[in-house]
């Protein structure tokens, strides 16, 4: 063995020569292409090569405990994820070794939820076990991250969303992750987000030989401070950890850092936890009351993840602000687009396509609103140098700059409304419940009159208030309107 295999890294000679020729033209599939990144490096000898029924068309990523590899199933001619298992692990014995990749597998494929990673089959090919998963085309959040810098709050707010949903239902399974951070969360073309692997995975179980209780395991910049001082572990270490990756999406930074890694941990334990205002001083006070409460000392004073699921959508409801006071003149073609797919109630959207009907027409420009434009395009043109000079800077400095356009580029089939979901779509895991509605929700706390609609003071969208995610909406942020044309008239958008 080689010098790479002993660290649990595969040999590449001996995994090719385990593997069977394939094909001598590699057809990759459309979809396939445009997730591989530009300037990919040049692949390895054994891509071409079947491995199993997988063929390999290109490697993904690399690690202590093995590859993932980029394979088309060749009965079922799907793109899949493969995660190969090295066949020798410094320090861990053969069995153990392939046992808990067995738990692995089995612990995601357990969990039938939508934003979690799916596992088709775990198998061996000549002493190599794989695992075949769903493949994700977006990359990952910590990939996002570097590519678009700190992510706007109500995106950062609908991704995490979607991973706590996920961790709701792990939890009631007696499953916990432990070992949530941004590599670890996978984003879809679509812009979801769902989680993945289990490898550290603790199962609630008293035949599990796999007990870590007094191990600390995880990943040191997203470690909850139990785990370190290797206390009892709950639900709530998977929620800090969801927290601090929170934070790193909002800010681009972990809230702890340091230069050794005794200094992180020791932050994690003994630090007060940091103010989300501080980094981001314009985001709401109820977001940064949530991290603050998921970066809790105490595991008792950490939310549970469904609860976080919920407060985070709510933090996507809000996030999406109007960016002009007015809908545009091209937003009644729009809306005839969005209730020609169904996704809107057709009496509802009746009366909202005639409001905009009945607008009346713009004035022509005074001079006040033309000193008012101009000064506008001006300010405009001003951050565009700005932006160039910021991005020719780090160009020079041999790192690209993170240019929030990129989040636009990795997910182009993503929806504007991002994490706010229309009503005929809102997954039975985080569907609201009027007769358990949130804590921090209107419902209970406010009598909203005669309101048929509303929205949230600082959000873009408006909805029927029997809507799902009219629920969601805070108590401190309700606006209730009687009409269509009040709301329209305070700068609301009619939900999609």
């Amino acid at each position: 063995m080689t010098g790479r295999d002993e660290r649990g890294v595969m040999d590449d000679a001996q995994f090719e020569a385990s593997l069977v020729a394939g094909e001598t033209q590699i057809v990759e599939p459309q979809a396939m292409k445009a997730g591989a990144p530009s300037g990919s490096p040049r692949q390895p000898p054994w891509a071409g090569k079947v491995l199993g029924h997988f063929k390999l068309l290109r490697l993904i990523g690399e690690g202590k405990m093995g590859r993932v590899i980029q394979a088309r199933d060749i009965n079922l001619q799907r793109i899949v994820a493969l995660k190969v298992l090295c066949k020798r692990l410094p320090g861990i014995d053969a069995a153990k070794r392939v046992d808990q990749f067995f738990r692995e597998a089995r612990s995601a494929a357990q969990i039938d939820h939508p934003n979690v990673v799916h596992v088709y089959e775990i198998n061996q090919h000549d002493g190599w076990w794989y695992i075949a998963m769903e493949m994700l085309e977006g990359g990952n959040l910590a990939q996002a991250i570097k590519a678009a810098g700190p992510l706007p709050a109500h995106k950062a707010c609908a991704f995490l969303a979607d991973a706590a949903a996920a961790l709701a239902v792990a939890h009631e399974m007696g499953i916990l992750h432990r070992d949530i951070k941004p590599t670890n969360l996978m984003l879809t073309r679509q812009g979801r987000c769902k989680v993945t692997d289990f490898g550290l995975v603790h199962v609630d179980d008293p035949n599990d030989p796999f007990h870590f209780t007094h191990s600390a395991v995880g990943s040191p910049l997203f470690m909850a401070p139990e785990m370190i001082l290797r206390r009892e572990q709950t639900p709530a270490i998977d929620v800090y950890s969801l927290g601090t990756t929170l934070f790193c999406a909002l800010t681009g930074r972990a809230p702890y850092t340091g230069k050794s890694l005794e200094e992180v941990l020791k932050q994690h334990v003994k630090a007060p936890v940091p103010d989300l205002r501080t980094y981001l001083p314009n985001c709401s006070q109820s977001l940064a009351t949530l991290v603050a409460r998921t970066l809790a000392k105490s595991p008792a004073d950490r939310p549970a993840a469904g609860e976080m699921s919920s407060a985070l959508r709510a933090e996507a409801i809000s996030g999406s602000v109007v960016e002009s006071g007015m809908l545009s003149s091209g937003a009644s073609s729009l809306l005839r687009e969005l209730m020609g797919s169904g996704v809107a109630d057709s009496a509802i959207g009746t009366q909202i396509a005639a409001a905009l009907e009945q607008r009346p027409q713009e004035t022509p420009l005074t001079w006040r609103r033309r000193i008012a434009i101009g000064a506008g395009i001006a300010v405009v043109a001003l951050i565009l140098v700005l932006a160039g000079l910021y991005g020719l800077a780090g160009r020079l400095g041999g790192k690209a700059a993170p240019d929030p356009a990129n989040l636009a580029r990795r997910f182009p089939d993503a929806p504007e409304n991002l994490g706010v979901l229309p009503a005929s779509s809102v997954p039975t895991y985080v569907q609201p419940d009027w007769d358990d509605p949130p804590a921090f929700s209107w419902v209970r706390q406010i009598d909203p009159g005669d309101a048929r609609f509303v929205a949230s003071r600082r959000g873009r969208y408006f909805y029927p208030i029997d809507a799902p995610q009219a629920i969601l909406i805070r108590a401190e942020d309700f606006v209730g309107y009687r009409t269509v044309d009040a709301a329209l008239a305070n700068g609301k958008t009619p939900a999609p």
